[in-house]
């Protein structure tokens, strides 16, 4: 199993005095269950795994009046005792059970010495109306696709990363071999074993399969079809910008995919990124306004554009990029989400749009996309204009991290040029 940055964020809640329960969220297959079966073999003494899609153990569980009943219904199931300190209790799958789910709230109080985890890979789906989830009495972390540092390290290269002056050209090699692998562990598992690209991409064609089939697990008959256009057709424009009404040249309305596309959301493949056009903390999100879509994984956005040649050229090399940062940016995310936005002025004020913008202390980052060799950076320099000292402004590239000066209509500007390949340590970067 591949080391995973998430894992030092459980060590940590798993020594916590204030620790309750913790719900695991992410997609579909992007190794929940695995990591917690990692954790609890590297740092407990006892592990105990129920998962409640089992009809039989849902039932089982599903009768317990009260939390000692739960955990006397465990140990006779598994047939192991439950030390509090030294045993993980694992419920995998809770979405299958809701009386399950509502007797997370009560272990805090009874049971505050026991370790609990509990994921689901549809859970966020039923988290909202007549789920009633125990806000307060759980802790929530996320997990996402592997980052291209995790990919480093499943492929026995993380040391590159500690001197990327001299490791830059393997560096970028194995970026581009990660942009077309993407994250999704058994992606990434495939590609260590074998070497090759070819399973790779039955990977990632049985996992799109696999999600476009968990439709009928959480849409009524009326959202399928939007569901199903925005599961064909997002990964097309993933890195873009797009507007709910016609989407994908449908003639559906703007609600209808506005739906389909926060449903979508929350089980975790994609994010929507929202516009601002100020620099104020907190950000004011203009919501009319289109919208920029990261899907969840690189990898198969690639195998859904069947564009494993030519990947980086012309105006898709820009969009996939797009991608990559977003994607990479929103892993950051392990306690909240990243709340990411991009940044575009008003059409009566001119035309600059920032790609991606995220809040940093009492600041705002401003980061641009540069796949090509262009150096245009008009819409950061607009931006800083506007925002002053309120703005820390980042190009991120091909080209090695430094610090740049520009020159332009008469002001000089320092931009920070971050690498693609170091995106993941920008805010130590930031000033």
């Amino acid at each position: 199993m591949f080391g995973r940055k998430i894992e030092s964020k459980l060590r940590d809640w798993r020594s916590s005095v204030v620790r309750k329960p913790l719900i695991l969220r992410g997609a579909r297959q992007v190794g929940k269950t695995s990591i917690v079966r990692k954790f609890a073999e590297e740092n407990f003494d006892n592990f105990l795994e129920i998962n409640l899609e089992n009809k039989d153990q849902k039932e089982y569980f599903g009768e317990a009046k009260n939390v000692d009943d739960f955990v006397k219904r465990v140990e006779f199931f598994t047939k192991k005792k439950i030390t509090e300190g030294k045993t993980l209790l694992f419920i995998d799958e809770i979405q299958e059970s809701v009386d399950s789910l509502n007797l997370l709230r009560f272990f805090a109080e009874e049971k505050p010495n026991l370790h609990l985890i509990a994921a689901g890979s549809l859970l966020e789906a039923k988290m909202y109306g007549k789920w009633n989830v125990p806000v307060g009495r759980v802790e929530y972390m996320y997990l996402y696709p592997m980052t291209f540092f995790e990919f480093l390290g499943a492929i026995g290269q993380e040391q590159l990363a500690d001197d990327p002056k001299t490791t830059h050209s393997l560096l970028v090699k194995h970026l581009i071999d990660y942009l077309l692998v993407g994250g999704m562990p058994e992606a990434v598992l495939s590609f260590v074993n074998d070497g090759g690209f070819a399973t790779v991409q039955e990977v990632h064609e049985r996992l799109t399969v696999s999600y476009a089939e968990d439709i009928d697990k959480y849409a009524s008959p009326t959202e399928r079809k939007y569901l199903q256009l925005i599961m064909n057709f997002g990964p097309k424009i993933a890195g873009s910008v797009y507007k709910y009404e016609n989407f994908g040249d449908s003639e559906y309305r703007s609600r209808e995919v506005r739906e389909a596309i926060n449903l979508l959301q929350r089980v975790m493949l994609l994010r929507e990124v929202p516009s601002i056009n100020s620099i104020n903390l907190p950000f004011v999100l203009k919501l009319k306004r289109a919208k920029k879509m990261v899907w969840l994984d690189v990898g198969i956005v690639n195998f859904t554009n069947n564009a494993q040649f030519d990947l980086l050229k012309g105006e898709y090399g820009g969009k996939i990029m797009e991608q990559f940062v977003g994607q990479t940016l929103v892993a950051g995310g392990f306690r909240r989400g990243v709340e990411l936005v991009y940044w575009s002025r008003n059409k009566d004020e001119g035309s600059a749009e920032v790609d991606f913008c995220f809040q940093h202390g009492n600041k705002i980052v401003g980061l641009e996309v540069k796949s090509g060799n262009t150096k245009n950076l008009k819409s950061l320099f607009s931006m800083i204009d506007i925002g002053g000292d309120k703005v820390i402004p980042v190009r991120v590239s091909w080209d090695q991290f430094g610090v740049e000066r520009y020159k332009y209509s008469g002001k000089e500007y320092k931009i920070l040029s971050i690498p693609f390949y170091l995106l993941e340590r920008v805010e130590e970067f930031l000033i």
